[in-house]
Order: C-alpha cells, then structure tokens, then sequence
C-alpha cells in the first residue's frame, strides 16, 4: 500500500490555493460543487468538481493532476455535466508516492471508483497528456465503461511522445528535487513563466485571467505536491523518454475501439504533428485536428475551437 500524503484543510496552503481556484471558477461564471472519494485501498481521498447538467462526461487532467488548468474549456461546454477529476497529488487530491504502486493499476482503479461513486455505467472522457494515457489504459482495461475519447494535446507516453528534456530531468533522482524547487514560482507575477517550454506564446499567457496565475502559483506549494509530482515523473520515465512498461504502443492503440479525437497544438514540445499523424493513422476510428501555433495545453491558446471541436464530437453534430 503506497503512504498516503493527506491534507488539511486548515493549512494555509491549501486554504490559498482552494481561494485561488474558486476566484478562477468565479471569473467564468461557474458553480462547482466538490466531491471526495474515499480510495480505500491506498487510504488517499480523490477530489472531483462537479459542474453543469446534462449527458455527464469525465475530465482526466495531465500533468501533475490539478483540473484548474481546464476551466476556460469547462466554461465552452455549458449543456453538459462536467466531472472535474483530479489525480492523486493535483487538484486537492490527495497524494501518494507513485513509485510504491503499480501506476497502471491505479489509472484503473480511481477511475472506476469515480464513476461507481456517481453511479454512471458509461460516459465520454476528455482527458490531457498523463491523463490521456490514463484514459488510454482505462479504454483498453475496462471498454464497456468508455463512450468515447477526446485527447487534448499530446497523450503521454504514446509511441514516440516523450517530456522535453527539461521534465525527464524530474525523473533523476536527487537533481528533481533542486530543479523542483528552482522552477516552482516565486510569485504570482511569474508563475506562468515556465508555461513557455509547453509551447505557448507570450499573447496566450497574458490574456489568462490573474486567477489562473494564481492557482499556477498556489497549487506547487501544498504539502503533497513536490513527493507526488517527482515521484510521478521518477515512475515513469527516464532521462531518454518514457519507460517501456508505462509506453502504450501501436499494437495497444489498434485495440482502442472507442472513437477517438485528437486535438494537437502544432507547437506542442511533446510530439510533433508527423507523431499526431501516425497515431491517428494507428487508431482504428481517429479524427485528427490541428490548433496552429497551439502549445501543449491546447485549450488555452484557442479556447472558442477547441470547445467547439469538443461539443461537436460529444454530440456527434459534425461526426455522423
């Protein structure tokens, strides 16, 4: 069993960055109602944002886990019940140390915890980078439970995807924990700096609101967040790429049955667009869409497409 890394909510870090989250929801006009779910295996509690109604579909974040990153998008998606989902260490989940559990068995675990808990058999998922991946292995391991699939920029460790050098440097151990705390905001003026390694421009950066600044500068600095995110990068890769257990490959990809969209920023440092191509080609029913100039978040450089490409494919409108 892996070591729970708890939170409290009386500790000011995680009273700031729930502040800093809610301003982000206030700013799109949104009312999220929160939802803890006890992991009982790993003794961890999930943290899930509900918000809307409608046809329910699941968000899987990438990265460290946090869902705040996806609120500009949720605010796109305005006929449909969102569930925020957040992974162990991100997003007021709470944590654990990924090298103490088998990584692959966790992504299936939490996901269908989280659909027993609201009672939902089958649903779409919109997912990003590790969340894809999650997605990916929960649409192999457990099909009847997956309508269908939407990967926001590049999925992680798919074929030929890897992290810029910069991140497979979190996977060595020993020199992660300095970069950690060298790359970690020092203010909220400065926390969307590290974003430009992701890919996106100076105008995409600027025009987020102040509360999604502060959320980028808030969430790093709770308790659990440094053991889960390094212990996530040292579980899954190296300091050449993905490591081979964690990699999905093509004969993995050609047993996803679930149609799937791709969204892919032309900028994206994790995979170039000949790799969208080829991973398109790979999945039996694929639509593949290109956000020009578009970074690893792709959302957030072209908020209004992206939301439109995503409402149009859960509702079939453009697809049939």
């Amino acid at each position: 069993m892996s070591n729970p890394l708890t939170l409290n909510d009386s500790d000011l870090s995680v009273i700031d960055a729930k502040n800093a989250e809610q301003r982000l929801y206030d700013y799109y006009g949104l009312k999220p109602v929160f939802h803890y779910i006890r992991d009982k295996k790993r003794g961890i509690k999930i943290r899930v944002c509900e918000i809307g109604t409608g046809d329910p579909v699941l968000i899987v974040p990438g990265n460290t886990g946090d869902s705040f990153p996806f609120v500009p998008l949720i605010a796109e998606l305005r006929r449909k019940r969102i569930l925020a989902f957040n992974r162990p260490g991100g997003g007021l989940s709470e944590g654990l140390n990924h090298l103490e559990t088998d990584f692959r068995q966790l992504a299936v675990d939490t996901l269908t915890l989280v659909l027993d808990h609201f009672a939902i058999e089958k649903l779409p998922i919109i997912s990003h980078s590790m969340g894809s991946h999650w997605s990916l292995w929960f649409a192999l391991d457990k099909p009847e439970r997956v309508e269908k699939l939407i990967l926001l920029g590049v999925p992680g460790n798919v074929l030929q995807c890897k992290p810029p050098f910069v991140l497979r440097l979190a996977a060595v151990r020993g020199i992660n924990k300095k970069l950690f705390d060298k790359i970690t905001p020092k203010s909220v003026e400065s926390s969307l700096k590290g974003m430009t390694f992701m890919g996106h421009s100076q105008q995409t950066l600027q025009a987020l609101p102040e509360a999604m600044k502060e959320c980028y500068y808030y969430f790093p600095r709770l308790p659990h967040y440094r053991e889960s995110s390094l212990s996530l990068m040292e579980a899954t890769n190296t300091l050449l790429g993905s490591k081979k257990n964690i990699r999905i490959n093509a004969d993995e990809l050609k047993a996803i049955n679930q149609k799937v969209l791709l969204v892919w920023g032309s900028n994206d440092p994790f995979g170039s667009v000949k790799t969208a191509e080829k991973i398109a080609a790979v999945l039996p029913d694929a639509r593949l869409e290109i956000i020009r100039g578009g970074g690893h978040l792709t959302w957030l450089d072209d908020t209004v497409k992206c939301g439109e490409l995503t409402q149009a494919f859960l509702d079939q409108a453009a697809y049939q």
